[in-house]
C-alpha cells in the first residue's frame, strides 16, 4: 500500500475540517435562509458556505504544489478533463435555455463546483492508471475513503430531508445530485481497489 507523504497528511488535516464546516453550515444555517428578511444578513448567509470551500481549494493547491512532477501532471490531466466536460455541458445547457427548450435558474450554478470535483477525481484516476500509479493522490494511503464519501452523501441527504420544506427545488436537486455523485465515487473507489493487484506497491 502506498504510504502517505507529509504533504498528503497535511492535506488530510486541512481538507476534512473544511468539508466538515461546509456540511455543518449547510445542515444548520442554509435551511434558515428563506426565513431571513434582512438583505445584508441574507447575502452573508448565502455566501457563507463558500468560505470553507475556499479552504478546500487552498488545501488542494498546496497539495499540488507540494507534489512531484508526475503527481502534478496527473492533477493537470484530471483538471483538464473536468474543465472540458463541465464547460461543454454548460455551453449545451446555455444554448438549450436560450432556445427555450429547458428552463434553468441561477441555483443550477451551485452544482458546477461539485460536478467539477467529481469529474476531476475521475480524470485524475484515469490519468494515474495510464502512468501506472495511484491517481487518487488526494487521499493517498488513506484507508476507508469510500466510507467517507458515503458518510458525506448521507449528510447531504440529511440536509435535503430536514430542509425540504424550506429549500427550493433547485437546492434540493443540487444536494441530491451531489450525494449521488459521492455514492458513485465511492463505488468507483471500491471497484478500483478490487482490480488492484494484491500486495502490489505503488509509487509514493
Amino acid at each position: 500500500m502506498q504510504q502517505r507523504r507529509p504533504v498528503h497528511q497535511r492535506y488530510q488535516r486541512e481538507f476534512w475540517p473544511a468539508m466538515t464546516a461546509y456540511v455543518l453550515i449547510m445542515l444548520l444555517l442554509w435551511p434558515l435562509l428563506p426565513r431571513v428578511h434582512s438583505e445584508l444578513l441574507k447575502v452573508v448567509l448565502a455566501v457563507l458556505p463558500v468560505l470553507p470551500v475556499l479552504f478546500v481549494v487552498r488545501a488542494m493547491v498546496r497539495l499540488v504544489l507540494g507534489g512531484d512532477e508526475l503527481e502534478q501532471r496527473i492533477h493537470l490531466i484530471g483538471l483538464a478533463i473536468a474543465a472540458t466536460a463541465v464547460s461543454s455541458l454548460s455551453l449545451i445547457g446555455g444554448f438549450l435555455a436560450a432556445a427555450g427548450v429547458v428552463r434553468l435558474d441561477g441555483s443550477i450554478l451551485i452544482g458546477v463546483w461539485p460536478l467539477l470535483m467529481v469529474l476531476y477525481a475521475g480524470g485524475r484516476s484515469w490519468a494515474g492508471r495510464r502512468y501506472g500509479v495511484s491517481g487518487d493522490v488526494l487521499c493517498a494511503g488513506s484507508p476507508g475513503r469510500h466510507w467517507r464519501l458515503l458518510l458525506a452523501a448521507l449528510l447531504l441527504l440529511a440536509i435535503a430531508g430536514f430542509g425540504r420544506h424550506q429549500l427550493g427545488d433547485g437546492q434540493l436537486g443540487m444536494l441530491c445530485g451531489t450525494a449521488a455523485g459521492l455514492v458513485l465515487g465511492a463505488l468507483v473507489l471500491v471497484a478500483l481497489r478490487r482490480r488492484r493487484p494484491e500486495g502490489g506497491d505503488e509509487t509514493p
